[in-house]
């Protein structure tokens, strides 16, 4: 007896009315009928028709569920009330309850940790179009082996691309055509610096923005505002301020670069920290007139940022444009190191990996041996089907490195026939039209039925996900 069979599918519905009325002499009348839906006799119709006795006052109903227990039956939820209303009633339930679900088995796999990325907020990075990128990595200096010898090397070529003057400037936003101008011997100031350096550094791949500066007060006087490019260095594992003009970067006590966060943080207690340049523009002794800047700050044009009040104009009568303003500073500046994770079927539950760096060439995964496994973007990672606890390392990859890696762990409770999740003989995927889109999976050796009874819901695949690291 298939489901192709006509006859079949009106006996199912025919069953499912009656047990939904309450019909339970039907129900029974129908016993041998459904007996030979071998299909579904053992996982819905054998617990359909004890229920169905009990109500009829059969002294059988008892044995009946006791054949289906013995099967291995453990699921009620999806009959609803159906069993408390009759096998509930009698005085030993508690005990008949405790051994069905008993006989609930453990789920195949249980993710237990991944990667979680928190990033939602724009990056806005600012970059050229393919053929300006192209003509723009013609000027170039040759990359470094890293993000952090690569982004100083072209700080230092931007910054002694012309001497600073601020009584020019360009409206194009492109690197290409500021440089075209200075070579016909025009000079500009620190908003130029910094779209050639920035549009320089997302060419050969290190993700950068554009950070607008301001001082206190900066919503009347003079010369309130400051350009610096903010850009993520992989080596690093962080974000790190490069001043374009003055071919400088802030370092803490142990010579690190400091991000824009980091930086006015240090303005907050007044704690200076080095100013480390070199260039025609660079002046240590104006260490604390840059510093005074970081009063306040946003990536230009598309984020602000403020825990308390905020001035959206400066010098009077200049709005400080900005797509976004947030009084938050979580995800202001995104661990590009982090992960998102999806699930997917293939030929069983495989996880799929995002990143959230921009440039990312892949994903390197880890295994407790040390054991490394190389994925393409959007290539799916197979659990392995060993029965007991794994515990990975999932970290991105860019053309300067891996990335700070990320635990992933998952717990496998029952091994399959050598690959997690590939039905062998005696395993089958049961799709239903009116399951809202979704496949129910089944890991047993028999079918579920998942009929409209009352409290039923479509199953899906039998992964439990219980937890997202912060």
């Amino acid at each position: 007896m298939t489901e192709a069979d006509p006859a079949v599918g009106q006996l199912r519905t025919l069953a499912t009315d009656h047990i939904h009325s309450g019909r339970w002499a039907e129900l029974v009348a129908l016993e041998p009928a459904l007996r030979a839906d071998a299909e579904y006799w053992s996982s819905w119709w054998a617990a359909a028709c004890a229920i169905g006795r009990w109500h009829e006052g059969r002294a059988d109903a008892r044995d009946l569920l006791e054949e289906w227990i013995a099967a291995g039956f453990h699921d009620m939820e999806p009959f609803g009330r159906l069993f408390e209303d009759s096998f509930g009633t009698e005085p030993d339930w508690l005990a008949l309850r405790a051994r069905i679900e008993a006989n609930a088995p453990l789920p195949p796999v249980t993710l237990v940790r991944w990667p979680c990325s928190r990033s939602s907020l724009p990056l806005g990075l600012s970059r050229l179009d393919a053929a300006g990128a192209g003509q723009l990595t013609a000027r170039l200096p040759r990359p470094q082996a890293g993000a952090l010898a690569t982004a100083e090397m072209l700080l230092g070529w931007v910054t002694d691309r012309w001497r600073h003057s601020g009584d020019s400037h360009d409206t194009s936003d492109d690197a290409n055509v500021v440089l075209d101008r200075v070579g016909q011997g025009e000079r500009f100031a620190c908003v130029e610096y910094t779209v050639v350096l920035t549009q320089a550094l997302n060419v050969v791949q290190i993700p950068a923005r554009p950070i607008s500066l301001f001082r206190l007060g900066y919503h009347a006087g003079l010369d309130t505002g400051h350009v610096v490019t903010e850009a993520w260095i992989d080596d690093l594992g962080k974000w790190v301020v490069l001043d374009g003009q003055n071919g400088a970067v802030w370092r803490d006590a142990d010579g690190v670069p400091l991000s824009v966060l980091e930086l006015q943080q240090a303005y907050l207690i007044g704690d200076q920290p080095e100013f480390s340049g070199r260039g025609q523009n660079f002046d240590p002794n104006d260490a604390a007139r840059w510093f005074r800047y970081f009063y306040a700050a946003g990536v230009t044009g598309v984020l602000a940022w403020s825990p308390g009040p905020y001035v959206p104009v400066m010098e009077g009568t200049s709005v400080i444009a900005s797509q976004g303003l947030t009084e938050s500073l979580a995800g202001v500046a995104p661990d590009l190191a982090e992960i998102s994770t999806g699930i997917a079927d293939h030929e069983g539950p495989a996880l799929v990996f995002r990143a959230d760096h921009p440039y990312a060439t892949g994903f390197r995964v880890t295994d407790a041996s040390g054991l490394a496994t190389s994925l393409d973007p959007g290539q799916p990672l197979r659990l392995a089907a060993g029965e007991g606890a794994h515990e990975l390392a999932v970290a991105v990859t860019t053309r300067y490195g891996t990335l700070t890696p990320q635990p992933l762990e998952y717990v496998v409770n029952e091994p399959g026939s050598g690959e997690l999740g590939r039905p062998g003989p005696a395993y089958a995927r049961f799709d239903r039209s009116d399951s809202g889109g979704r496949t129910p999976y089944s890991y047993r050796p028999r079918r579920r039925l998942w009929a409209s009874f009352p409290g039923s819901v479509p199953c899906g695949l039998r992964t439990s996900l219980t937890s997202c690291p912060a």
